[in-house]
């Protein structure tokens, strides 16, 4: 899709590998399935472009591409067929590695082995070019919209993709596997869950290692299973002289001490990750899902942190309106829809969501004033297409009259008529879907997995759903979870949102040490085609740093990239003061060192 677009504004010329890249495919329309179920965009649309657009061109159009000394050197340590330096191969990592429309010359390289690695490395330092490896893409592909882009990526040299590195083992006697950089989240799971076991790993498709490495793996999980190297055993990696280091070698220097504050920016990891051992998790055999519905923030933090505090929950989470319904929702609009009626008539706004064993779920019923269930997910997520065309029903207006819809609808005599309005099939959840994968969707969403909650949260094959309307960019950070803190960075986070007229909303919050401290995300959205929206949403990241330094305690979720393979002792300890008035008045000084001045945004 990339490269298509590429093609369509001229960014690219073509060459003989255009012709490889539309032979390669059969237009079975897998790939339609996979992406329409995340984005609703269908790749082979992309996939038929490049196909009429290579009929269009003369054969003395696709010229060969010159091989170098350094692809040369690059296809003798892993085959002909995984190093390039073809312009059409490159258009196709951009922005999700390299720049849209960078002038740099560049070779994309993918190795089998970490001797190839270092092969690589060497041959990087040889010819005194820089080197940077790609996992998924998923972070480069939304920092590089924004003024992230310049620290987070390089401007020409070797980009490693590490896909093909796909060994995984599990030890169900230690409870721990050990991965090579291409294991996704999904495959690392999948494998896990074999042996009755969990990982804590990120969304579905993110490679594990690189988000290990980058943001320390974040879940809904952390406040039981940790974060950073509570997540790990050992790691195996290349430093910057091609040589191979454990965190278990003894004489390595200490792999833990990191900078802190403003100037601690690190977007370009120090070293390849090649091997990691993790720790996983047994499950418990009574696991069960509840919900807990809050109209506000600061009530739906309070009991929360409460259960945080008790260690109540082997997963807990805030999670936000905007989540809930993007999330169970088959399709962006039916998603909108959702979200207005939970705001306007149901009072939904925030849900405490906690997976736990069946002793605990008896004192989260104990101290809730409205819970819910499975069964209560399992009709809104079938439901929701059906609900979406209840939007002005009596029966919502009615319930939102009540004094406290959340207690009519979760706990009170309506609940019955509500679950009876919602009461649906697979097949009238695909119906607004398009046409040619409505029997495809039928039959996924009649598979249990896709309405337990549980499944759900170990999978984590939702949450990309958040951009089906727009990029979005990723704010909050690490901070005390205390509420009076969290609730200050929320408006940290949400008034440059309105000052820039970018679209912002809460995200979700989950806990550490017992509550002591919090990871929260806050999410803005907006067109990365319109260079007035981008350039608002970088001077909306600007102001929110400069309000969130203020705060003491708080780190900025990009003053954490590339430390994930640290102690959150030595990143997010001592707590940071807070910039004092003083250092306020520099603060545009410090930015301009870091990324520019804001004309080069």
């Amino acid at each position: 899709m990339e490269l298509a677009r590429a093609f369509a504004e001229k960014e690219v010329e073509p060459t003989e590998a255009l012709r490889d890249i539309v032979n390669s495919c059969n237009m079975c329309g897998i790939c339609d399935r996979q992406c329409y179920f995340v984005t609703q965009r269908r790749p082979t649309q992309a996939q038929q472009a490049l196909q009429e657009y290579l009929n269009t061109l003369p054969p003395q159009a696709l010229k060969p591409t010159p091989e170098d000394d350094i692809v040369k050197g690059l296809r003798a340590i892993v085959g002909d067929e995984y190093a390039t330096n073809d312009p059409v191969i490159i258009a196709s990592y951009q922005r999700s590695i390299i720049k849209q429309k960078s002038k740099g010359k560049y070779y994309i390289v993918m190795p089998k082995t970490t001797q190839e690695i270092v092969a690589i490395v060497n041959l990087a330092n040889t010819h005194k070019i820089p080197y940077l490896p790609r996992g998924n893409g998923t972070f480069f592909g939304v920092a590089l919209q924004t003024l992230l882009a310049e620290p987070a990526t390089i401007e020409q040299g070797i980009i490693i993709d590490m896909w093909r590195m796909k060994d995984l083992e599990v030890d169900p006697e230690s409870i721990t596997a050990t991965i090579g950089p291409g294991v996704t989240s999904f495959e690392l799971q999948k494998a896990a869950h074999v042996h009755k076991l969990r990982a804590n790993v990120a969304e579905a498709e993110s490679c594990v290692i690189a988000n290990a490495q980058n943001l320390g793996i974040v879940t809904t999980w952390s406040n039981t299973y940790g974060w950073g190297t509570d997540n790990f055993i050992d790691a195996e990696y290349i430093d910057s002289t091609g040589t191979i280091q454990h965190l278990s070698d003894k004489d390595i220097p200490n792999p833990y001490a990191a900078e802190q504050g403003l100037l601690s920016l690190s977007l370009i990891p120090s070293v390849i990750v090649t091997k990691l051992t993790l720790k996983l998790h047994q499950i418990l055999p009574d696991e069960e899902a509840i919900f807990i519905p809050f109209n506000n923030l600061p009530d739906a933090l309070d009991f929360a942190h409460e259960l945080a505090r008790r260690n109540i929950g082997v997963s807990l989470a805030v999670l936000s309106r905007k989540y809930l319904t993007e999330f169970i929702s088959p399709t962006h609009e039916i998603a909108e829809d959702f979200n207005y009626i939970a705001e306007k008539y149901l009072n939904l706004n925030y849900i405490v969501d906690v997976i736990c064993d069946s002793y605990s779920k008896k004192i989260v019923e104990d101290l809730a004033p409205v819970s819910f269930g499975k069964e209560m997910i399992k009709s809104l997520i079938l439901g929701s297409s059906k609900l979406s065309s209840m939007k002005d029903s009596s029966l919502l207006k009615m319930i939102g009259e009540e004094e406290d819809p959340l207690k009519t609808v979760f706990a009170g005599p309506m609940r019955k008529h509500f679950e009876k309005g919602l009461a649906s099939s697979p097949k009238e959840l695909v119906k607004d879907m398009d046409k040619d994968l409505q029997d495809f969707f039928e039959k996924l969403y009649s598979k249990p997995e896709m309405t337990d909650p549980i499944w759900l949260h170990n999978y984590r094959i939702l949450p990309c759903r958040m951009e089906r309307k727009h990029m979005w960019m990723y704010r909050g950070g690490y901070m005390p979870g205390d509420k009076k803190t969290i609730l200050k960075v929320v408006d940290a986070l949400e008034q440059p949102a309105k000052q820039y007229g970018i679209e912002g909303a809460f995200g979700f919050l989950s806990y550490l040490e017992r509550g002591k401290l919090c990871h929260l995300e806050y999410d803005y959205y907006y067109d990365h085609t319109d260079p007035d929206a981008r350039h608002r949403v970088n001077k909306a990241i600007v102001e929110s740093w400069r309000q969130q330094f203020a705060i003491k305690g708080v780190t900025p979720l990009e003053f954490i990239c590339s430390k994930g393979l640290h102690r959150k002792e030595h990143i997010i300890y001592p707590l940071l003061p807070g910039l004092s008035k003083e250092e306020l008045e520099h603060f545009e000084e410090l930015i301009e060192t870091l990324f520019g001045g804001e004309d080069t945004w």
